[in-house]
C-alpha cells in the first residue's frame, strides 16, 4: 500500500502543479485513488480477501448479498437499531453481516431451527456488537478476517442442509399424496 500511495502522491502533485492547462478531472482522479488505497488498506492490514479495484465508496460498502463493511457511529448517521448490550459503535469501521429476512435466507420453508444454527455459528466468531432482534452482526475490523473469509463456506453448508431437509419434506409429502390415493406400498407399487 505505501507503494501505492507514494506513486499516487507523486502524480497528484504533478497535476496540482499542472492543473490550469490538462483536461483532467484532478478531483475525479484523487477520489478513485483513495477508493483503490481503502481497498488495499481492507487487503493488507485487515487481511479481507477482497479486490481493492472494487472499492466503490469510502463510507459503506456492499460485499455480496449479506455483509457491508461501513463506518458506523454518530458521525456517520450509522447506528445499531436495537445493540443486544445497548453498546453503540463510536466512529468505528465495522464488518456487518445481515438477513433482514431472517431464516427465508434458505428458502421459502423458514426453517427457523437451522437458521438459529447457522447465526449462532457466526456468533462465535465473536463479533463486537449484535443485534439478535433484527440479525445483524458486527464484527470489529481487527477481528473481521476470519469470518469474512469463511463466510461463504458457512453459508453453503447451511444451505446444502436445507436443500437436503427440504428434499425430503417433498419427497414425505408425495408419499402422503400417494397414501390419501390408496397407494399402501410407496416403497414396492
Amino acid at each position: 500500500m505505501n507503494t501505492a500511495k507514494e506513486v499516487y502522491d507523486k502524480i497528484f502533485k504533478l497535476l496540482n502543479k499542472h492543473k490550469d492547462v490538462i483536461a483532467f478531472d484532478v478531483e475525479s482522479l484523487e477520489l478513485q485513488s483513495k477508493l483503490h488505497l481503502f481497498g488495499l488498506r481492507l487487503k493488507e492490514d485487515y487481511g479481507l480477501n477482497i479486490d481493492p479495484k472494487q472499492v466503490n465508496s469510502l463510507n459503506y460498502i456492499r460485499v455480496g448479498d449479506f455483509m457491508a463493511i461501513g463506518w458506523f457511529g454518530a458521525s456517520y448517521n450509522r447506528m445499531i437499531s436495537w445493540s443486544d448490550d445497548g453498546r453503540q459503535p463510536e466512529n468505528e469501521l465495522l464488518l456487518n453481516i445481515s438477513f433482514p429476512t431472517g431464516a427465508f435466507i434458505f428458502g421459502e420453508d423458514y426453517s427457523s431451527k437451522l437458521f438459529q444454527s447457522f447465526f449462532y455459528e457466526l456468533k462465535a466468531f465473536d463479533p463486537k456488537y449484535v443485534d439478535t432482534v433484527n440479525k445483524n452482526l458486527y464484527f470489529s475490523m481487527a477481528n473481521a478476517k476470519e469470518i469474512f473469509d469463511n463466510f461463504d463456506s458457512i453459508l453453503a453448508k447451511y444451505r446444502d442442509q436445507y436443500n437436503a431437509e427440504a428434499k425430503q419434506r417433498r419427497i414425505d409429502k408425495i408419499k402422503k399424496e400417494l397414501q390419501s390415493l390408496g397407494v399402501d406400498n410407496i416403497d414396492n407399487p
